[in-house]
């Protein structure tokens, strides 16, 4: 379905939207004025101190600290209440509106995680020591349900410097949209599907390489598309079904859809499900509070990701029965 952008920002501003920007613009303007008050103070009255008596320049710093101080807390515990409010509002009543005005089906829930889809779908080795997942929408076409939501993971290292201080270091996972849909079939074993780097760059060297790969289960499958094993590398614990899964058709339907997608992308099949982790490395659904609401580059960046995601379905056609459950 093709969006008419015009008429969702008319329906946008006539609603929450237009609302939202006016408290928006009312406190960057009032955060503006704070701000380059405290700045006046910082700097104005540690030289009235100094000016006045030359001897004073210890007095002059601490006054400075203390109004640096004083200022930080002020102006930032507005910002912080106004921010917390105004993501709340975004995510409470625009981010649904524009949700329902891509798809009736669809349903936006800013808080729900799919940190355990993450986990199931094996898709990932490295553990993480920390994560953040939000930003979940769900549906059902036909006889499909499925879910994708934003998630960024990171694992930990500590060094020590050279004076014995220990620093912790955060180091991406992963970034990006997972996706997640009944696959309907029962799977006895898991297949996973990564993007192929090192043949493409290391040629047969590369290939024994994935032969080797101690990561992911089971054994390289070799299959007869030679645009997708170039693309593609494959693993699975249970190669007949694997073929199974991956027959011509879905094998080209994955390549245009990886296509579509244009981000670096790894599927699993395993419980029954299609797992797909989209690497687009975004926060799509953070607004900004010194950034105007109302841009519609803003609002066509998450409706083509949607689309892009809700198309899975299509691109795969999983409402189509080839199986069914055993």
């Amino acid at each position: 379905m093709e969006i008419n952008f015009a008429q969702l920002q008319a329906d946008l501003i006539a609603g929450d939207l237009g609302a939202l920007e006016a408290e928006r613009k009312a406190f960057t303007k009032k955060f503006w004025k704070r701000f380059f008050i405290c700045l006046a103070l910082f700097v104005g009255i540690p030289l009235t101190i100094y000016i006045v008596n030359p001897d004073s320049m210890i007095v002059a710093l601490i006054a400075a600290g203390v109004i640096l101080i004083a200022s930080g807390i002020v102006v930032g515990i507005g910002y912080n209440r106004f921010h917390k409010h105004f993501k709340e509002q975004f995510k409470g009543k625009v981010i649904p509106a524009v949700v329902k005005f891509v798809d009736e089906r669809l349903h936006y829930d800013p808080n729900r995680e799919l940190i355990d889809k993450y986990t199931e779908s094996h898709i990932f080795t490295q553990r993480y020591d920390r994560y953040k997942a939000e930003d979940t929408i769900s549906g059902k076409f036909e006889a499909t349900d499925f879910a994708f939501g934003e998630i960024h993971t990171e694992y930990k290292t500590v060094t020590t410097n050279g004076k014995g201080q220990r620093q912790e270091h955060w180091h991406t996972i992963f970034k990006g949209m997972l996706f997640v849909s009944d696959f309907h079939k029962n799977f006895h074993g898991e297949t996973m599907i990564d993007v192929d780097t090192m043949e493409r760059y290391l040629g047969k060297l590369g290939r024994k390489f994935q032969q080797w790969n101690p990561s992911r289960p089971g054994d390289l499958v070799k299959l007869e598309n030679p645009e997708f094993e170039k693309k593609f590398a494959v693993y699975s614990t249970d190669e007949q079904e694997c073929r199974y899964i991956l027959t011509p058709s879905m094998m080209e339907r994955l390549l245009d859809m990886t296509k579509r997608i244009n981000f670096k992308v790894a599927i699993s099949f395993r419980n029954n499900q299609v797992y797909i982790a989209v690497f687009n490395n975004m926060d799509l659904f953070e607004p900004s509070v010194f950034g105007s609401l109302l841009k519609e580059e803003d609002y066509r960046i998450i409706i083509n990701m949607m689309k892009l995601m809700t198309g899975i379905i299509e691109d795969l056609n999983l409402n189509t029965r080839i199986w069914t459950k055993e």
